[in-house]
């Protein structure tokens, strides 16, 4: 599943449902694959009105006092907007949810989108925001209120790895790598494995495991003509995308967690990767920044930067006593800011502020 996908599950699944009246109504269609995804076609416009009707019907059906909308980019918005509109027209107060950064939804956007934008935002009764980087969205809209929440999971399946890493303290003599998530050029894919090329021509023993589908369509295909080029057959392999007890498995095994992304809100992959007690190697865009400390748990590096990717690898790969240190601290920070049962207290906190 998506880190969205993820996120809702364990909201429903936690204690919530028993603080508030609550209906959950999907409005993002199964039928269709991530290529797929945010792309104008006929097909997707007839699952776009359906998830509309559904929407109406469930708004009509329950007149809610709160609608907490999700939404992400493109045309994620463009659709979520109309249900801002519905739930409004029906005498509910609107929170909006985005899960993407502030920049991939509105700072590298033309004008007549940033227009549109602030009209949808000034229909709501507030933002829920996944990081500081959204607290500017005040300036943007005045008057806007900006409620943080970052996102969260239930912890418990990643502890006990944690658990198991700090009973072994392995010392490997082989640094395993993992990313999870979807694969592709945005995802910084591409630059992980001219890293990983880098790396391996020092010598040093380390192997990568890629785990996901693919962002774009053909993409995989491109990912793997790059490694048997590149002589890493041995090194990188591509996984598909793992869920329950096969990704628990990817991240028992791993001793670094590399996450080289060019646009991102907050990644529910990475919260796993710091309760599992892993080091993180990320890119300093969007959420990620609020998740990882540089040099506490993990590395930031600029997206694209191979250069840069690569001295993390190598660093943290051949400093077994750092991995330690920063594995300790990725547990901590995961459970003091994204458990969920930490998070539902503050959204119940934020629901009643809306309504006052």
């Amino acid at each position: 599943m998506g880190g969205i996908a993820t996120y809702y599950q364990s909201l429903l699944s936690s204690s919530l449902p028993e603080k508030v009246d609550l209906l959950f109504v999907e409005t993002s269609s199964q039928k269709r694959g991530l290529s797929q995804t945010g792309t104008f076609s006929l097909s997707n416009l007839i699952w776009a009105l359906e998830d509309c009707i559904r929407f109406t019907k469930a708004v009509n059906k329950h007149r809610p006092q709160i609608t907490h909308i999700a939404t992400a980019f493109g045309l994620s918005f463009v659709k979520h907007s109309v249900f801002v509109i519905i739930a409004r027209l029906s005498g509910s107060r609107v929170l909006l949810h985005h899960h993407c950064s502030l920049v991939s939804l509105y700072t590298n956007k033309p004008q007549w989108w940033k227009w549109y934008f602030r009209q949808v935002i000034r229909l709501t009764n507030g933002v829920i925001a996944l990081s500081k980087e959204w607290q500017q969205l005040a300036t943007i809209v005045p008057g806007c209120k900006v409620y943080d929440l970052p996102n969260a999971i239930d912890l418990s399946a990643y502890r006990e790895i944690a658990q198991e890493r700090r009973v072994e303290a392995k010392n490997p003599p082989q640094v395993n790598v993992l990313y999870l998530g979807y694969l592709g050029r945005n995802k910084g894919t591409f630059e992980l494995i001219e890293a990983a090329k880098e790396v391996a021509a020092k010598g040093l023993p380390i192997c990568f495991d890629l785990v996901g589908e693919e962002l774009g369509y053909g993409e995989k295909e491109q990912l793997k003509q790059k490694i048997a080029q590149s002589n890493l057959n041995n090194i990188v392999t591509l996984h598909s995308p793992a869920t329950g007890t096969e990704k628990i498995s990817f991240l028992r095994k791993a001793d670094i967690f590399a996450y080289p992304s060019y646009s991102e809100g907050m990644p529910i992959a990475i919260i796993e990767a710091m309760a599992s007690g892993l080091p993180i190697i990320a890119s300093n865009v969007g959420g990620i920044p609020d998740q990882v400390e540089d040099g506490v748990n993990g590395i930031l590096v600029d997206a694209g930067r191979v250069d840069q990717l690569a001295n993390a690898l190598e660093t943290m790969s051949s400093n077994p006593g750092l991995r330690s240190s920063m594995q300790e601290r990725s547990l901590n920070i995961a459970s003091d800011k994204y458990d969920i049962e930490v998070l539902v207290p503050r959204l119940v906190r934020i629901y009643d502020e809306a309504l006052s």
